[in-house]
């Protein structure tokens, strides 16, 4: 018994198997730590004559995780009507847990994407919002989740972006 248990007689096949996953497990947590799997933020931003938009937000993601994105809005002129005009993939198959400050109105339009118009905004203001969403695990692939930044029909600013979800 002490060949077979201890020096792994005859069993050189497992040794090997046991060793390669293992190794698979290794290389599976350092793509974990690299993001490869999502969650860690980045931030994009884009600029216009009236203004400029910032968002902070996962680019990957993995199905069941709660995040939070992060828009900021800074008016370099009087906006009348601040809206942010998040595309479909944003929402698509996610749920939208709460948004901070409160949308004085909130929308879609005719192609799913989500519209929040904000009060006035006098020129130099900042205004920071912040939602929180949660990425259904059925919601697997590449989706448009870029963000435009509109004053009453007027585009501002435009950030595109991607994003991926894992099961």
């Amino acid at each position: 018994y002490l060949g077979r248990h201890r020096d792994f007689e005859g069993r050189s096949a497992g040794r090997w198997l046991r060793r390669g996953f293992l190794a698979l497990l290794l290389v599976f947590i350092l793509a974990a730590l690299a993001n490869v799997f999502g969650q860690a933020a980045a931030t994009d931003t884009a600029s216009g004559a009236a203004g400029s938009l910032s968002v902070k937000a996962p680019s990957r993601l993995r199905g069941g995780l709660t995040y939070q994105a992060e828009f900021v809005i800074q008016a370099k002129e009087a906006l009348g009507a601040p809206t942010l005009d998040l595309d479909r993939g944003w929402i698509d198959q996610t749920t939208v847990n709460t948004i901070q400050p409160e949308p004085a109105g909130s929308t879609t339009d005719a192609e799913g994407n989500l519209k929040l118009r904000f009060a006035p905004m006098a020129p130099g203001r900042i205004l920071v919002v912040y939602v929180e969403f949660q990425a259904n695990p059925i919601n697997v692939g590449s989706h448009d989740a870029g963000v435009s930044l509109y004053d009453a029909g007027e585009r501002i600013a435009t950030i595109e972006r991607t994003q991926l979800d894992f099961p």
